[in-house]
């Protein structure tokens, strides 16, 4: 019975994954970005997204764009690894434009980078989230991170989601 929910999941997600191609980012793809995350993500936000994570970070920062709609550019992913501690791939930021989510985009975005940082020799992913952001600690789980709270992670008494996964 387990197999048979799991299975018309996927045929379900299946369905409706789109064709895109997911590339690396450009000046031109983080000035989009910078211009349409607030209204991406609902409101204010575009102070996550800080410069220094396309120049000087931006090396692994991803892409996606919508085949069959001309290229738009559907998500993105500023990524890196860690400069202190080369084993480790950070995923700091993802967005999804609002029309294409739950179709694929985030978790061909996660394996984009993921293989990236498999050849670049990262050992483990690590991401953060607030807490209370189910959506985001569903999908975490759903790709194979493990996650644990840790109530001073953004300084006394911020807390947040940390996820780990092993490559």
């Amino acid at each position: 019975m387990k197999s048979d929910l799991g299975r018309s999941i996927r045929d379900r997600l299946s369905s409706r994954v789109i064709g895109m191609n997911i590339r690396a980012m450009t000046k031109g793809d983080y000035d989009y970005v910078v211009s349409v995350l607030d209204r991406w993500w609902g409101g204010p936000s575009t102070g996550r997204i800080e410069p220094i994570l396309f120049y000087e970070l931006g090396h692994h920062a991803l892409v996606a764009e919508a085949e069959e709609e001309g290229c738009e550019r559907i998500g993105f992913l500023l990524g890196f690894v860690a400069p202190t501690d080369p084993a480790v791939g950070y995923i700091h930021l993802v967005g999804i434009h609002p029309d294409h989510r739950r179709r694929g985009v985030g978790n061909q975005l996660y394996q984009s980078f993921t293989d990236r940082c498999t050849k670049a020799g990262v050992a483990r992913l690590k991401a953060i989230t607030t807490v209370g952001d189910d959506a985001s600690d569903r999908f975490h789980r759903a790709l194979g991170f493990t996650g644990q709270k840790d109530p001073d992670y953004a300084g006394p008494g911020r807390a947040r989601l940390v996820f780990t996964k092993d490559l």
